[in-house]
């Protein structure tokens, strides 16, 4: 959370706790949010991320959901407003027009994805598994060894 907000959050919740969405609904005035992103693909916090959208919200699912999953969303809360689930696969971009600009954005200063990053070798990738799940790390990247 301490890196979220060193990067330009201006609010974080921990998901853990019980009251993030009514923590996100009195933020928001009880509206709600127009746009949230899971890349967890953790059940309870697609949930409540879906719980914490305004009318005509979208929620954008990143996270590697297994097949065959059911998403625990209420029908009612999803159809009174208008609100939508929208999965994202490679972010949805022209990997031509977007991986310069996020290049770009890097070089500028503005996009630093070298914070979000840790390297494991190969041999620990039950480690960086874990410290994705515990949010020790936001991306782990494993490393092959040299041939």
């Amino acid at each position: 959370m301490d890196l979220a907000l060193e990067l330009g959050a201006t609010h974080v919740f921990n998901a853990g706790r019980a009251a993030v969405v009514e923590e996100i609904m009195a933020l928001t005035g009880g509206v709600g949010v127009d746009f949230a992103l899971d890349t967890t693909a953790r059940l309870p916090v697609v949930g409540d991320a879906v719980r914490c959208l305004a009318p005509r919200g979208v929620c954008g699912l990143v996270g590697a959901m297994p097949f065959g999953q059911p998403l625990p969303v209420d029908g009612g809360h999803l159809m009174s407003g208008g609100r939508t689930i929208r999965g994202i696969v490679e972010g949805d971009a022209d990997p031509h027009r977007f991986i310069p600009t996020l290049v770009g954005l890097h070089l500028a200063g503005q996009f630093p994805f070298d914070r979000l990053i840790t390297f494991y070798p190969l041999a620990e990738i039950n480690q960086a598994i874990r410290d994705s799940e515990t949010g020790r790390t936001v991306k782990p990247v494993l490393r092959m060894p040299a041939e």
